[in-house]
């Protein structure tokens, strides 16, 4: 049986979670106390056991034909012993379903895995949405200072975030709060260069194993001169950026109308 979630279902949910995703306990906390909506999750059940399941989280797409309703598909997955059933099959063509009955425009999603690409491609998903990625290491001289971001700089976030046309998906303050939230708390956090008090570019930024940090997302015009101040900012050696570009694939669209695909961007969706 598919139907959504309840409350009486949390426990069921976080366990065949943490069977499908090991590995990282501070987040999973974090996202089932901020995150998680059961409103959203779609679940196949059978004999009262949860076989499989999913996340459809709302959000804004900002295409050719406008600014649209669509479901992020987030934390699809199946318990191993109901692999290989067609489950999942079933719980995405269900959500498509739902999908325009409600009006939504499309369904997006970031595969876990390269050969997932495949999978998806089955279900009518394309290949859609590109990052570009740049290892730095740390000069020897410093000219800029980098700032923490905090909720009082969203709105410049948010411009820097919207300056390209184009495919992209929106956020919402609360998006932005959540983010900044997700870094502060589980990364290194939300970094930027300022100049006369306005924001030149912003990067959200990882710990990525000894004096190695990653920005997940970098924007701006002024990159290299923020990487550099993050590096010598907290003592690290390298940096990887990944910035919105064209070289590597990051996501995928399903639309559920006749609009065309189109290279976009989007990241930082809790993947």
């Amino acid at each position: 049986m598919i139907r959504f979630a309840d409350h009486n279902d949390l426990d069921a949910v976080v366990s065949l979670w943490k069977r499908c995703f090991p590995g990282d306990e501070t987040f999973t906390e974090w996202f089932f106390h901020r995150i998680y909506d059961p409103a959203v999750t779609l679940l196949d059940e059978e004999d009262g056991k949860l076989c499989s399941m999913l996340q459809m989280l709302p959000y804004q797409l900002c295409d050719t034909r406008g600014i649209r309703p669509v479901t992020y598909i987030y934390g699809a997955c199946t318990a191993p012993e109901n692999r290989r059933q067609h489950r999942m099959d079933r719980l995405l063509m269900h959500s498509f379903a739902l999908d325009q009955a409600a009006g939504r425009a499309a369904s997006i999603l970031i595969p876990q895995e390269e050969w997932l690409y495949g999978f998806y491609d089955q279900f009518g998903y394309r290949t859609a949405f590109y990052t570009d990625s740049l290892t730095v290491k740390k000069s020897e001289v410093q000219s800029h200072t980098a700032i923490r971001l905090t909720a009082a700089d969203i709105p410049s976030m948010r411009a820097l975030y919207e300056t390209d046309s184009g495919l992209r998906l929106l956020r919402t303050d609360n998006d932005w709060l959540a983010q900044l939230e997700l870094f502060d708390t589980l990364g290194m956090g939300v970094y930027g260069l300022k100049q006369n008090d306005t924001l030149t570019s912003y990067a959200f930024v990882w710990n990525d194993g000894a004096e190695k940090l990653w920005a997940q997302e970098a924007c701006g015009n002024t990159i290299p001169q923020l990487v550099q101040a993050i590096l010598h900012s907290t003592g690290c050696s390298e940096i990887r950026t990944t910035t919105p570009g064209g070289e590597q694939k990051l996501g995928c669209i399903r639309y559920h109308d006749d609009t065309p695909v189109e290279a976009g961007y989007f990241n930082l969706l809790f993947n």
